[in-house]
């Protein structure tokens, strides 16, 4: 193991377990059995129900057991975790080198599985379940191992599922007795009893009782008279009903550090974390959360020898409730940001104590980082990037590789960067022909919406017909399999991509391949496995292309002809940068690189040196990237090659962007624009303008930024290109909300939903349906628009955190908008015709 071990290795002793162990469990001897009898035999085993009934306790006490075997226990707690996910904390939980350090960790199941195989530990994942990712990992990773999934709601798939429910009324009162240390106590039977009942036996809602009970001093009747305070009618769960009561009885202190931690988007944190998000001295904190944690409010454990604090789910949504209703969850929200962003460049040093700091707070720290993304806070998002990479070995010996490649994808514009990367050998694109005028100046073929009030109901239409936007082309046949037509084939000029070939055609390659290798003829399999790589690639075969060129790459080494090497590496990089295997294209374009200054092949050379850069900011090592795209640049300047000049900038102008430069890449784009539009290449010019947009959105300066977007919607328009379109319309959105033009907003929003569901494109669907609703659930009225918006989305993606995240705030909100009398507006239609109405003002 590591010599600093991760606080997601295994525990081999009760009190290493990342929960807070419960005492004897009361009532549930017979359940325990159930489940051991599945674990015994290497089965995994789902124990579900409602929030609150106790799961978490039932698999802490069988866990507490197993740590005494070889294997322990590996507890996750797991947030709609995905399979690559899963398996990087497995790497970073047994120190697997090769699992921590790779970019995309779904190529190595195998690894994850031999570990635990040989690791042999009882496996508990608990929390929100992202279903197809436990599945595969249970399936694929971890199969014949004992393994508990915990969850609110069943969920399919190859475990016995296990319904935990209340307690019986016995075993409830003597916990109720034992937690609120009232054993032995005479005349309270009654009481007790009758407080268990109004609990309806519900674990947590008497462990909160029994909390309160303990610290308050209270005798039971006197605590039962609070009850009579809550309405009736208030439909709070038992849960809620004993939160409520045991919040009022906090002193403000104390409810001031638990709302602060209820709004730390984890509902965990350190002390010292907690000290800088309150403002309170550590020692005072440490203080109030003794105290919390002695009324069983919050959880206390251990991560690296220090105390870690912990709310339940429950207590951690009742605390977002109470702060949201009062106006006051952003406001927290932000100085949380404020607090980990300070906490991270504290301890960006490269020290094994810094790095302890850091891995304590990784999981508060990635979630900070994406709710600053989804606010449009990229600043925020970039100072941990840089903070972290600073912080010298961290993400290497630590294993959080995988997190700093989220990290900067969230850190980088929300503009796509740049589009699919063109191939080598045809790096400008041809030019299209266009005859208007270079920029829009004004937005008077869009009708503007003041504020929400003037927002289009649905009308009752039928769905717009799509478009076919592509015919299916005809393929030429090949008309024989003859020794003369595969070299007919061989013999295509290297840019004669219009010409179409047939599967057959590709067979007929792949035979003769077969019988060059059985030949030994080395120079002609080269050849075929070129061409056979060129067809697959054209096909979009990318993986299989990528298979092709290497073995192409191994035939041009034994015959050492180094042009065909240098080529092959060229299309290979190029290919590994397509399919966002980074460091790959970056090992093959240094290679290439340099063997082109060794021949002095200073076309490939540029090319290659665009293709390095483009991998680097893949990784997000955009100053690097920025350095490539600048070396290209020279070469492309001294040759007078004024198209990949005009490429390069365009490209080098994110860089600049990701890199916090927006002013620099303004001047590096409008240097592109003048090159785009010399050379009559429209399409690119509307990119260009597009990414101006971007950059004078960096600067806050929203008017010129949706001049810039406009001006590229419109060109995106007149040559067609939808998924431009799509972008444009997305980024005017964005930048109408900063604008705070937010009628403008949901327009935009909904023409890019209609493009979504005319491309059916599930992403998009759900992205432009969250960013939509995240605006109507902002105005009462508009409260049913977005409930049927956000239950469009619910089937493409049920685990989808920021849909479900949605949804429950529609309920809440639609809940007081009854209350208070308001009046929603009307819905008429679907999704889609909400998205197509809003679309056909582009055309009005």
């Amino acid at each position: 193991m590591a010599d600093f071990p991760s606080h997601e290795a295994p525990a081999h002793k009760a009190g290493a377990l990342p929960v807070m162990l419960p005492g004897k469990l009361t009532g549930r001897d017979l359940l325990l059995a159930q489940v051991y009898s599945h674990l015994k035999a290497n089965k995994p085993v789902l124990l579900y129900g409602a929030a609150g009934i106790g799961k978490t306790a039932l698999a802490a006490a069988l866990a507490s057991a197993y740590t005494d075997l070889p294997g322990g226990a590996l507890w996750l707690n797991v947030e709609n975790a995905t399979l690559d996910e899963l398996i990087v904390r497995v790497g970073r939980a047994y120190d697997v080198a090769e699992i921590m350090s790779a970019n995309t960790p779904l190529g190595l199941v195998g690894a994850a599985a031999s570990t635990l195989t040989s690791q042999k530990p009882l496996l508990v994942l608990d929390g929100r379940h992202n279903a197809v990712g436990t599945m595969d990992f249970i399936m694929r990773c971890a199969n014949d191992l004992p393994a508990i999934l915990i969850s609110n709601e069943p969920i399919d798939g190859p475990w016995t599922p296990i319904n935990v429910g209340v307690l019986d009324a016995e075993p409830a009162m003597a916990l109720l007795k034992n937690l609120a240390g009232l054993d032995g106590q005479a005349g309270i039977d009654d009481d007790l009893d009758e407080l268990a009942s109004i609990l309806d036996y519900n674990p947590y809602a008497i462990v909160i009782a029994a909390g309160t009970l303990r610290t308050s001093k209270q005798p039971p009747a006197t605590y039962l008279q609070a009850f009579e305070q809550i309405p009736s009618s208030s439909g709070a769960t038992p849960p809620l009903l004993a939160l409520t009561i045991g919040f009022r009885s906090l002193h403000k202190s104390l409810q001031g550090i638990l709302l602060m931690l209820g709004a730390s988007f984890t509902g965990g944190a350190s002390a010292e974390l907690l000290s800088l998000m309150a403002g309170a001295p550590q020692e005072t904190v440490e203080q109030v959360m003794n105290m919390l944690a002695a009324s069983y409010v919050v959880e206390r454990f251990q991560r690296y020898e220090a105390p870690y604090y912990h709310l339940h789910d429950i207590t951690a949504g009742f605390a977002q409730t109470w702060l949201r209703s009062q106006g006051q969850l952003d406001t927290l929200h932000a100085k949380v940001r404020d607090a980990v962003v300070d906490y991270v460049k504290k301890y960006s040093v490269d020290s094994p104590a810094a790095h302890d700091k850091l891995a304590t707070e990784m999981d508060m720290i990635m979630e900070v980082a994406r709710w600053c993304a989804e606010n449009g806070d990229r600043d925020s998002v970039n100072q941990i990037v840089v903070s972290l990479t600073q912080a010298g070995s961290f993400i290497s010996e630590r294993g959080y590789v995988f997190e700093l490649l989220q990290l900067r994808e969230m850190a980088s514009s929300y503009t796509q960067p740049f589009p699919g990367n063109p191939t080598p050998s045809a790096l400008p694109m041809e030019p299209a022909v266009y005859d208007s005028d270079d920029v829009v100046e004004d937005e008077d073929d869009f009708e503007d919406e003041d504020d929400f009030e003037d927002d289009e109901d649905f009308a009752d239409e039928d769905d717009l017909e799509e478009d076919d936007d592509f015919d299916d082309e005809d393929e030429s046949a090949v008309a024989s399999a003859s020794s003369a037509a595969v070299a007919s084939l061989l013999e295509l000029e290297e840019d004669s991509q219009a010409v179409p070939i047939s599967g057959d055609a590709l067979s007929q390659l792949q035979a003769a391949l077969r019988t060059a290798k059985q030949e030994h003829a080395t120079e002609r399999e080269a050849e075929l496995l070129e061409k056979i790589g060129q067809i697959q690639a054209e096909r979009r075969m990318d993986t299989e292309a990528i298979v092709t060129y290497s073995e192409a790459l191994t035939a041009y080494e034994t015959l050492d002809e180094v042009e065909g090497i240098l080529k092959t590496l060229d299309t290979l990089s190029a290919l590994m940068v397509k399919t966002e295997n980074s460091n790959a294209a970056v090992m093959h374009a240094t290679r290439g690189i340099g063997l082109a200054e060794e021949i002095g092949d200073l076309e490939s050379k540029m090319h290659l040196l665009v293709t390095l850069a483009d991998a680097r900011q893949q990784l997000g090592e955009s100053g690097e990237a920025m350095r490539n795209y600048g070396q290209s640049l020279e070469i492309a300047r001294n040759e007078g090659d004024e198209q990949n000049e005009a490429l390069i900038l365009y490209k080098l102008g994110y860089a600049q962007l990701d890199n916090s430069q927006p002013e620099v890449a303004a001047d590096t784009w409008e240097q592109a624009l003048k090159l785009f539009r010399g050379q009559s290449k429209r399409d690119y010019e509307g990119r260009v303008l597009g990414a101006l947009g971007s950059a004078y959105g960096d600067l806050s300066r929203w008017e010129e930024a949706i001049n810039f977007h406009t001006s590229a919607l419109y060109i995106a328009r007149e040559v067609k290109d939808k998924e431009v379109e799509a972008l444009e319309l997305s980024n005017l959105g964005y930048a109408s909300v900063q604008a705070n033009q937010l009628g403008q907003a949901v327009t935009r929003y909904r023409q890019a939903l209609h493009l979504a569901y005319q491309a059916d494109d599930r992403d998009n669907i759900i992205s432009n349906i969250v960013d939509l609703v995240r605006l109507l659930v902002e105005s009462q009225k508009h409260l049913d628009i977005a409930d049927l918006l956000i239950n469009s989305a619910l089937p493409l993606d049920p685990t989808d955190r920021d849909v479900l995240k949605l949804k429950e705030r529609i309920t809440a909100a639609k809940m007081q908008a009854y209350a208070s009398d308001v009046k929603l507006l009307p819905v008429n239609g679907t999704a889609k015709d909400y998205a197509a109405n809003a679309y056909k003002l582009l055309d009005g």
